[in-house]
């Protein structure tokens, strides 16, 4: 009977959604994290679930998107969209202050909201985590229980009107009243 909470923690610990990471990753560390996604790419091709599904039309609003919002804020363009992952989507909107955005991770039914900004060329949150594009991917780095991990978001769409999407009315009702 004790096995079973232990594999469900091994089994959610990789997901941002649900740890926060306990410091943003070194350098050393980031460089390791994405040898190894050099080396895995072949096989999350294979697996399908970062197969591009997306439209020419999709694709051609997301570069667009990205090519306006390069002109009024270079630093963080590249990481706006809409992100996906096996199970989860990550949202990443643009602000009006230079260098940050909001972040929306949603993993099934349940959404966290934290900000980031642009730290020498990657993306650090208030949580910990850090972006780093590379090879087509956003690769999510953390640190918990002092092991660097990743996790990767391929395929992004454009960000659509946050308000319209199922956060919001879900966060304020559990945070607002």
């Amino acid at each position: 009977m004790r096995l079973i909470p232990i594999a469900l923690t091994l089994i959610l610990l990789p997901l941002p959604a649900f740890a926060q990471s306990q410091r943003h990753p070194t350098a050393a560390e980031i460089d390791v994290l994405l040898q190894e996604l050099h080396d895995y790419i072949p096989n999350l091709l294979e697996s399908g679930f970062y197969s591009d599904r997306r439209r020419p039309e999709e694709r051609q609003q997301r570069d667009d998107f990205v090519e306006a919002w390069s002109q009024v804020d270079p630093a963080v363009a590249p990481f706006l969209g809409d992100w996906f992952a096996i199970e989860e989507n990550l949202e990443i909107f643009p602000t009006a202050d230079p260098g940050v955005v909001c972040v929306i991770d949603s993993y099934l039914d349940i959404s966290d909201f934290y900000l980031g900004q642009v730290v020498a060329g990657h993306l650090q949150t208030d949580t910990n985590l850090t972006f780093v594009l590379d090879s087509g991917f956003l690769v999510s780095t953390f640190v918990y229980d002092n092991q660097a991990a990743r996790y990767e978001y391929a395929n992004p769409i454009a960000v659509k009107d946050p308000a319209a999407g199922s956060y919001y009315p879900e966060y304020s009702r559990r945070h607002l009243g």
